[in-house]
């Protein structure tokens, strides 16, 4: 009985998640700046206000070293896709440490993976990171392959607009625009796309 009880512990203390919603902050491995124990996984959900993205960088990052990061790893996803898969101290080959690179999210989440294995032939002190809200220029994304905005795009911290140039006027869907005339004379036109609006 008392063995199953160790194991129920050690089992449900291996593997946590934390969720982070703030603007900015830190994540550091268990127990850092001391070695990280063994068996031990860790989940970080960061998410931001939408129309930001989550930058994120490392300021120390040591861990054991294995092929393709196999064995002990950060992992950083966004959207459902994997942004890298670290391990050891410097990239090679067919592993990468961060260095000094900075990651980006997709979308307003990041989620950040620690594991590590059973064992380590020597310690490793882990990671240390930071992350902050950045906003996202949307007026750089595209719409169905078609620029965001039909005439001028104005990006503000957390969001962006649409605006026409003279003798336009903005349609419905805030994006395209429409010629004053047309609007005026049929307005149950229905919208033409916006590369037949665009001049």
């Amino acid at each position: 009985m008392r063995l199953l009880l160790l194991l129920a512990v050690l089992c449900g203390g291996a593997n946590s998640s934390i969720v982070l919603q703030k603007m900015y902050g830190r994540i550091t491995s268990p127990d850092f700046p001391n070695n990280y124990p063994n068996h031990k996984e860790r989940t970080w959900n960061v998410t931001v206000p939408k129309g930001y993205a989550v930058r994120i960088y490392f300021t120390h990052f040591n861990l054991e070293l294995s092929y393709q990061c196999e064995y002990d790893y950060v992992k950083l996803s966004s959207s459902g896709k994997t942004l890298a898969t670290l391990c050891g101290q410097d990239s090679t080959d067919t592993e990468e440490a961060p260095g000094n690179k900075t990651y980006i999210s997709i979308d307003n989440t990041l989620t950040v993976v620690f594991r590590s294995d059973y064992s380590n032939e020597k310690p490793f002190t882990g990671f240390e990171a930071f992350y902050a809200a950045e906003d996202i220029d949307e007026c750089k994304q595209l719409f169905d392959g078609e620029p965001l905005c039909n005439h001028h795009c104005h990006n503000y911290v957390g969001g962006y607009y649409c605006s026409c140039r003279i003798g336009y006027v903005l349609h419905e869907n805030k994006r395209t625009c429409t010629d004053r005339w047309i609007k005026k004379y049929c307005p149950n036109k229905r919208e033409l796309p916006a590369a037949a609006l665009r001049r």
